[in-house]
């Protein structure tokens, strides 16, 4: 997607290479983050159906959810 709008590219360029991931945890103890992993990898790889997906924004304070768009097929 991103080679569609070079313009906005994913974390404003940030990073060479963008990977699609899902965040689990963040910003705990490496303790806590240890007995997650132990618990999801377990349970990879993730297999779901997605019908859609949420645009979050972040205001510097808080995440906002400010848009739903509906996935085909």
């Amino acid at each position: 997607m991103a080679g569609r709008w070079p313009e906005a590219p994913p974390y404003r360029g940030r990073f060479a290479d963008v990977v699609p991931h899902l965040t689990v945890a963040f910003s705990q103890d490496p303790g806590v983050l240890d007995e997650i992993e132990a618990e999801v990898s377990n349970r990879l790889p993730l297999t779901a159906r997605i019908t859609s997906v949420h645009l979050l924004v972040f205001d510097g304070t808080v995440w906002h959810d400010r848009a739903e768009f509906a996935l085909r097929g």
